[in-house]
C-alpha cells in the first residue's frame, strides 16, 4: 500500500474525533432514517391535520429533552476532565436519584392540567399529552447517563442506546396503532422509547447504590454543573426556538391542512439538523479535554467540511427531483411543498454550523456564543411573527427563505467569532 493510501487511514485510526464521529454519524443517520420512516408512515395514516398533532406531540418531546440536553452536556463537560472513571457513575447515580424530587411531582403537575395545556396549544388529544408524562421521571436520568458517556466517549453505549430508542418507537407505535390506539398508543411507545434510551445507556453496575456516600458534597456538584450548564440550555431554547416554534406559531394561527404542511417541511428541516447533531457529541469532550490548542480548531473545521459537502450532495440529489422527494416523505398531500423543500433542507443544515460553533466556543469557555445564537433564534421568531402579521398571505416560500437569510447570517456570525477568539488564543 502507498504512503499516500496509508496517510488517511493512520489519520482515521489515531484522530481522537475521525473515528468515534465516524461512528457515531452512521449509528445516529440510522435512527435518522428511521425517525423519516416513523414519519413517512404516520404522515400517510393520519393526514395532515392529525399529522400536526403527533408533530406538535414530538415538538413538545422534543422540546424537553433540548433543555435537559444542556445537562447532557454539563455533564460531559465535567466528567471529560475528570481523572478518575469511578466518580463519574457515582455522580450519575445520585443525580438521577435526586432527579425524581423534581420529574415525579412534575410528571403529576402535567397529567392533571393536560387538558388546559392541550385547549392553550390547540392540540385535539389530552390524553396523549398524559401518557407521554408518564415517562418524565426517566427524562432527566436519561440526559445525565448519556452525558456521562458522551463524556468519557464510550460509543457502544452511545450507539446503544441511541438504536434502542428509535426501535421501541417505530415498532411500538406501529403495533400500537394497529391496535387501534390512535396518538394515546403512539404517546405510549414514544415514553417507553425514552425508558429504553435510558437503560442502554446504563450498565448493571449503575444500579449499585453502596459507593453514594463517596461523592461528598452533592449540593456542591449540583451548583458547579449549574453553572456549566447555563450557556448549553440558553443554546438549547436557541434551538427550540429556531427549529421548533413554527409548528406552534401554525397550530395557533394557520388552518390544520396549513399547519400539516408546516410540519412536513419542519421534518425535512429536523432530518438535516439530527443528521449532523451527533458531531457535538464528540467535539464538546475533546474540546473539553484539550482546550485552545490547534487541534481542536482543526476537529472542528474537518467536520464542518464534512457536513459542508455532505448537505451540497444531498441538495444535488433534492432540488432535480423535489417532487419525487416529497411524494416518498411525506406523500402527495404535500406535493405543494416540493418548490420549497430545499429551503427546509437548507435551513437545518446552515443551523447545525451555527451549533458546531457555539458548543465549540462553550467547550472553551467562551459562553457569549450562546447568547448570540439565542439572539438570532429570538429575532427569527420576531421577524416572522412581524412579516405574517402584515401579510397574512404570505406563502410558505417566502416565510422559510426569511428563516433561511436569517440563519445564514447567524452561522456567518458564529464562524466570524470562532476564528477571531481561536487566532487570539494561539497567539497568546
Amino acid at each position: 500500500m502507498s504512503l499516500i493510501a496509508k496517510k488517511p487511514i493512520k489519520l482515521l485510526r489515531e484522530n481522537t474525533i475521525l473515528g468515534p464521529a465516524a461512528i457515531l454519524f452512521v449509528s445516529a443517520n440510522i435512527a435518522n432514517a428511521a425517525n423519516l420512516i416513523f414519519n413517512m408512515i404516520f404522515a400517510r395514516l393520519m393526514g395532515p391535520a392529525l399529522f400536526a398533532d403527533l408533530t406538535l406531540l414530538l415538538t413538545l418531546k422534543l422540546g424537553v429533552l433540548s433543555f435537559l440536553g444542556a445537562l447532557q452536556f454539563a455533564f460531559a463537560e465535567r466528567v471529560a476532565k475528570e481523572r478518575y472513571k469511578s466518580v463519574g457513575k457515582i455522580k450519575a447515580r445520585v443525580f438521577s436519584l435526586q432527579s425524581l424530587k423534581l420529574s415525579v411531582p412534575l410528571m403529576f403537575i402535567v397529567i392533571v392540567s393536560s387538558e388546559a395545556l392541550s385547549s392553550i396549544l390547540n392540540f385535539s388529544s389530552p390524553i396523549s399529552l398524559s401518557l407521554l408524562a408518564l415517562a418524565i421521571p426517566f427524562f432527566l436520568p436519561m440526559v445525565i447517563y448519556r452525558g456521562l458517556t458522551q463524556g468519557r466517549i464510550e460509543v457502544p453505549k452511545i450507539v446503544l442506546s441511541i438504536q434502542a430508542e428509535w426501535i421501541l418507537r417505530l415498532f411500538g407505535s406501529l403495533v400500537l396503532w394497529k391496535m387501534g390506539l390512535g396518538l394515546p398508543g403512539i404517546a405510549i411507545a414514544v415514553g417507553l422509547s425514552i425508558v429504553a434510551a435510558f437503560l442502554f445507556s446504563t450498565d448493571k453496575s449503575d444500579f449499585k447504590l453502596q459507593q453514594l456516600a463517596e461523592l461528598g458534597s452533592s449540593a456542591q456538584e449540583a451548583k458547579v454543573l449549574g453553572g456549566l450548564a447555563l450557556p448549553y440550555l440558553i443554546l438549547q431554547t436557541a434551538q427550540v426556538l429556531i427549529l421548533d416554534s413554527d409548528i406552534i406559531i401554525a397550530k395557533a394561527f394557520f388552518s390544520p391542512e396549513a399547519a400539516g404542511l408546516v410540519a412536513g417541511l419542519l421534518l425535512i428541516q429536523r432530518v438535516f439538523f439530527f443528521a449532523f447533531l451527533s458531531c457535538s457529541t464528540i467535539l464538546q469532550p475533546y474540546v473539553a479535554q484539550h482546550g485552545n490548542s490547534r487541534s481542536t480548531l482543526r476537529e472542528l473545521f474537518l467536520l464542518l467540511a464534512g457536513i459542508a459537502t455532505i448537505s451540497i450532495a444531498a441538495l444535488v440529489i433534492i432540488i432535480p427531483s423535489s417532487q419525487w422527494v416529497v411524494k416518498i416523505m411525506l406523500g402527495t398531500d404535500y406535493a405543494e411543498l416540493s418548490p420549497i423543500v430545499w429551503v427546509s433542507a437548507l435551513t437545518g443544515a446552515v443551523f447545525i454550523i451555527s451549533h458546531l460553533c457555539a458548543i465549540y466556543q462553550i467547550a472553551r469557555g467562551r459562553k457569549l456564543a450562546a447568547f448570540m445564537v439565542l439572539t438570532f433564534g429570538i429575532a427569527q421568531l420576531i421577524s416572522l411573527s412581524v412579516v405574517n402579521h402584515l401579510f397574512p398571505d404570505l406563502s410558505l416560500h417566502s416565510y422559510f427563505s426569511i428563516k433561511l437569510a436569517i440563519q445564514t447570517l447567524c452561522a456567518v456570525s458564529l464562524l466570524g467569532t470562532v476564528l477571531a477568539t481561536s487566532r487570539r488564543a494561539l497567539n497568546t
